[in-house]
């Protein structure tokens, strides 16, 4: 079964966690944070130390608050940094506007300090940040929104006049004087009509015409009315009805305000306010490893929530395929267009073996895979098989992939089989003292090995509050190769799950939307926590070796559920009160 090793491993990492080249060498100019993580594991992050580092002002080479554009002053300002490592940036208090044609790179930068003293940095294209390839490097006292007069990022609607015989529908824009026929319809989540938040009690419908290309047949003005839409669709949107409120998205996905890739290391992000993006707030990928962030905020601009009612179009923080070792403490979290924090590594079924045995083709994420990288496999019963390969080249044409080995497979590997990377994981993690609330997605997806999940509250959360899952479906790309080891302890989860999109705490393990009948999950203890008025079962858990209930309160709220597939099960010591 999976990870039968599993209690070893730990421990390997436990012992590989306090290892010096876990944080930046140079240790004249970094200051460390010692991680304290699951089961009494502990690790380090570097941060630069300021009292050693050089000071250099941003205005020096252009950033100005009178600029329309700022975007070649700030790569001048990187580049500066990345030809001087062990320098303090500061960026003097103001209102900077940016429209980049592609991302600003922060490009192999050495113990580096950029200290924005809470100047707002204003986007008007969906191109960010990218941390490329550093090491020892912190962004604090910044803030990010969105240029809404270049493209609203959401607008709340009232439905109106909806006729299933035709297909038709009106779109009231209630908080818009006027509207243009081509503004993007991309996806509709509902929201309770009252409180303007996801979801209605027990109700909460979505739908993405992004995604269903053929929904949309026509939108076009209504006269007399201009805030107004008449959308003809398909009749995939017959199931909405009158006087239901939406968020209706404008944007999805694309842009990441933070994207930390190729191996950068010891990254902290320290007092971020990102209160409008395109796309995802952080993304964290590619081998990154040994990153935090700390006493930040993703979530509406304050003095401004009746006017921009959404943050980020898709995901908070997303998290895929690096080095692990990370924290998230002490922030605030809420009204992202998709998933709080969704941490995990990719999978991929091998669709066919040559006959050489040494080149596989496949369904592969960008840079999951890559040269020198070591390949493990399982079985579609989420079995590990005892094989390793390692990769010699990779050639491909969109997401398909042609991978060369450097040796033959043995004739237990075959198509059908799952494979993934042994040196891309995101293990190792610690979410702490965070504020959720007031979103539509689910918030924290637990999907990889070694988390700890303490002391943060949950507060109307809309779909799944947590999630552990191990998930394989045959139709896209896999997220998720398994969780062990996953604490869940001292968290307060108040009305999640509003809408009734599945169960406050889920545990389980798919292959193509079915449950399996095995344990690919092991060592799950959720305890110490309290549940208030929430909706659903406040815990449904199966497919786990190892799974400990124990010491928590359940005010006014739906019971747990236990699934047939679940080994080593201990319940104690739970509450229920009124």
């Amino acid at each position: 079964m999976k990870r039968i090793l599993s209690a070893v491993l730990l421990s390997l990492t436990m012992l590989f966690s306090s290892v010096p080249n876990v944080y930046a060498e140079n240790t004249e100019y970094t200051i460390r944070d010692e991680i304290h993580g699951v089961n009494d594991s502990v690790f380090y992050i570097a941060r630069p130390d300021e009292t050693s580092l050089t000071v250099i002002n941003a205005s020096q080479f252009g950033l100005s608050a009178d600029a329309e554009d700022n975007t070649q002053a700030m790569r001048n300002a990187f580049d500066y940094c990345r030809q001087h490592p062990n320098t303090k940036l500061v960026i003097d208090k103001g209102i900077y506007h940016f429209s980049p044609d592609e991302d600003i790179y922060l490009n192999r930068l050495k113990n580096t300090l950029v200290d924005a003293n809470n100047a707002e940095f204003i986007f008007s294209t969906p191109h960010y940040f990218k941390v490329y390839a550093c090491d020892n490097v912190e962004i604090r006292n910044m803030i990010v929104d969105w240029d809404w007069d270049t493209l609203r990022l959401g607008s709340l609607v009232k439905i109106e006049n909806e006729n299933d015989a035709e297909n038709t529908l009106e779109i009231e824009f209630t908080e818009l004087d006027k509207v243009d026929a081509d503004i993007p319809l991309l996806s509709f989540m509902q929201y309770d009509p009252v409180d303007l938040v996801a979801g209605v009690h027990g109700s909460f419908k979505i739908y993405s015409p992004f995604v269903d290309t053929e929904c949309i047949k026509n939108v076009e003005k209504v006269e007399g009315r201009p805030n107004v839409l008449k959308v003809t669709h398909s009749g995939a949107l017959d199931y909405f009805r009158n006087d239901e409120v939406y968020l209706l998205r404008h944007y999805v996905y694309g842009g990441q305000v933070f994207n930390t890739v190729e191996e950068s290391s010891n990254i902290t992000y320290n007092n971020i306010s990102i209160y409008g993006a395109c796309g995802m707030g952080y993304v964290f990928a590619y081998g990154s490893n040994h990153y935090q962030i700390i006493n930040s905020y993703i979530g509406l601009r304050p003095g401004a929530e009746d006017k921009y009612r959404i943050s980020t179009t898709a995901d908070g923080i997303h998290i895929t395929n690096t080095g692990g070792y990370f924290r998230i403490d002490n922030c605030d979290l809420s009204f992202c267009g998709d998933d709080i924090i969704n941490i995990h590594s990719n999978m991929f079924y091998i669709k066919s073996i040559d006959e050489s045995r040494k080149i596989m083709q496949g369904t592969v994420p960008n840079k999951i895979v890559e040269p020198g990288h070591t390949l493990s496999f399982m079985d579609t019963d989420f079995n590990i098989i005892d094989c390793k390969a390692t990769v010699e080249s990779i050639t491909r044409n969109g997401y398909e992939a042609t991978i060369t080995l450097t040796d033959p497979l043995p004739e237990t590997i075959s198509a059908g089989l799952v494979a993934y990377n042994g040196n891309r994981h995101s293990e190792n993690y610690v979410l702490t003292n965070n504020y959720v609330h007031e979103t539509k997605g689910r918030g924290f997806l637990l999907n990889s090995d070694n988390g700890l999940c303490d002391g943060n509250t949950f507060y109307r959360t809309c779909s799944q509050t947590l999630q552990v899952r191990t998930d394989i479906p045959t139709d896209r790309v896999i997220e998720g190769t398994g969780a062990d080891h996953i604490q869940i302890s001292n968290n307060t989860f108040i009305e999640c799950n509003f809408g009734g999109r599945g169960d406050v705490i889920t545990i389980e393990s798919l292959l193509d939307g079915e449950r399996v009948n095995n344990t690919p999950l092991a060592e799950i203890n959720i305890s110490n926590n309290e549940f208030i008025l929430c909706y659903q079962e406040v815990i449904n858990a199966d497919n786990v070796n190892g799974l400990t209930i124990e010491n928590n309160i359940i005010r006014d709220s739906e019971n747990y559920i236990i699934g047939e597939h679940c080994k080593n099960v201990k319940v104690e010591s739970n509450k229920f009160l009124p």
